[in-house]
């Protein structure tokens, strides 16, 4: 006697969804990694910008004034702008700073200008750490009164002369 067996429905086990919707979730998982990294980066670059443009609207004010602004002074600076440099929405930077003139290896008077980032906004680890890798390229430094090279923290500083 020979059993007949009977075909199988179509559709598909348990187990076989269970490994789809796993690999759905890795993929997922991957993709907010890098959106996450890109995100960062994107922060981090813009800024690299706000420096390139407080130290611009900076250089004007001295070309004017024959003096450095203060911190007391920074908000005239945004007549040397094209944008505002303290700017009421969005907030993204929590007080703007003038560094002390000081003396490089070289010998040579220089002056810093910055700001310090907002502590689990554009101050989050992973900003800092793309800030720290762009610190070379862009001559980001880590103190208001030194040569020292960013490598982490809230303030963030560029040379203006």
């Amino acid at each position: 006697m020979t059993k007949i067996m009977k075909a199988r429905k179509g559709g598909f086990t348990l187990v076989e969804l269970l490994i789809v919707i796993m690999i759905i979730a890795i993929l997922a998982g991957m993709m907010l990694l890098a959106t996450g990294s890109a995100t960062d980066g994107a922060e981090a670059t813009k800024i690299v910008n706000d420096l390139r443009n407080l130290k611009s609207a900076a250089l004007l004010f001295y070309g004017d004034n024959n003096v450095w602004p203060t911190t007391t002074t920074i908000t005239s600076l945004d007549a040397y702008s094209d944008r505002p440099i303290i700017m009421a929405s969005p907030v993204r930077y929590t007080s703007y700073t003038v560094g002390a003139e000081y003396t490089d290896a070289s010998g040579v008077s220089r002056i810093n200008i910055g700001f310090s980032l907002i502590s689990g906004g554009n101050g989050s680890g992973g900003i800092q750490r793309k800030l720290a890798q762009k610190a070379s390229d862009t001559g980001l430094l880590q103190n208001a009164s030194t040569e020292g090279p960013y490598t982490g923290g809230l303030s963030v500083f560029m040379n203006m002369r």
